[in-house]
């Protein structure tokens, strides 16, 4: 296995420039460029050292740039308060949901055209630049992109979700699917997700792009300019249930404007089986972070794991 060829891909964040057609253009390489056709990429994260690392050797081997944010320290009253005043029962899901406002509010502030938010524990292809491009294509043609709508992606959407556990493709009566070729994706027949449907819709080298149905997880999700205050604006009412349960919820109800790529782009890495477990290490006085470092975990539905390849010099599929 070799790393990606970027030599001669641009790593510098390109302006946006308007798209002159409404008719089927070919592919906007901007996607290909070091935060794939977003003005950011950020990750959320609380700084554990083997999820970070981990995060930042993936970005190296695969040319791409991911930001991550200090993220507050918020006081456990302040923690508390934010569960009592929404129906967030669980400490570490409050601390998520605060973290996706704080992170909303850094887009914001910063007044980008788009981003893309990760959990830290993200892992994805050595060829991401490679696969993007064509994803942007298709949703520009699934959302009708019209002269005018600026980035790769167009702006006709709130949340691009590209990665989850899982998002059933519509039935032909629900949705429209856009197809294409893609020969960096897994084998069919190796794909984990809540929902086996996918596996009756897609066939082996194919991603599709359609509207969400049922959008399970935030391990990845990118937000246009309108997005990222449409869904602060809706998540800072507190309710919903976790984070990923809520934004799903609004992007089913048509609060938000929600498209998602198929089989996903991003998904976890989990460390190896049989190593000191992030719970018990403290019992046993081991150093977990040390521990995940020594043996290769797994990455599910993604051919060429960008994590494996840069610790440890392979694939890591399944």
């Amino acid at each position: 296995m070799s790393t990606p060829d970027i030599a001669n891909q641009d790593n510098k964040l390109e302006e946006f420039k308007d798209d002159t057609t409404t008719v089927p253009s070919p592919p906007d390489f901007t996607a290909a460029n070091s935060t794939l056709g977003f003005q950011a990429i950020l990750a959320l994260s609380q700084g554990t050292p083997w999820r970070v690392n981990g995060l930042h050797a993936a970005a190296k081997v695969s040319g791409i740039t991911v930001t991550v944010p200090q993220q507050p320290k918020w006081s456990d009253p302040f923690i508390k308060a934010f569960q009592e005043f929404g129906p967030i029962e669980a400490h570490g899901a409050a601390m998520a949901w605060l973290g996706h406002l704080d992170l909303l509010k850094f887009v914001i502030q910063h007044n980008w055209g788009s981003a893309l938010i990760l959990e830290d524990d993200m892992d994805w292809d050595v060829e991401i630049r490679k696969q993007m491009p064509p994803i942007a294509k298709a949703v520009k043609e699934l959302t009708k992109a019209k002269k005018g709508d600026q980035g790769p992606y167009g702006s006709n959407w709130d949340v691009l979700w590209l990665g989850h556990c899982s998002d059933p493709p519509p039935f032909p009566k629900e949705g429209k699917i856009i197809t294409f070729a893609d020969n960096t994706t897994a084998p069919v027949d190796k794909y984990r997700g809540l929902n086996p449907r996918l596996k009756d819709v897609v066939k082996d080298n194919q991603r599709i792009v359609h509207y969400s149905i049922n959008p399970v997880c935030t391990f990845a999700y990118a937000v246009s300019h309108a997005g990222a205050r449409n869904l602060l604006a809706h998540a800072s009412l507190g309710k919903g249930g976790a984070f990923d349960l809520m934004l799903m919820h609004a992007c089913q109800d048509k609060v938000l404007k929600c498209v998602s790529v198929n089989p996903e782009v991003f998904d976890p890495y989990f460390p190896a089986e049989g190593g000191a477990s992030e719970v018990r290490a403290g019992d046993a006085g081991v150093d977990f972070d040390h521990e995940v470092g020594k043996a290769m975990g797994h990455t599910d539905n993604t051919a060429r794991s960008a994590r494996c390849f840069a610790q440890f010099g392979t694939t890591c599929l399944e």
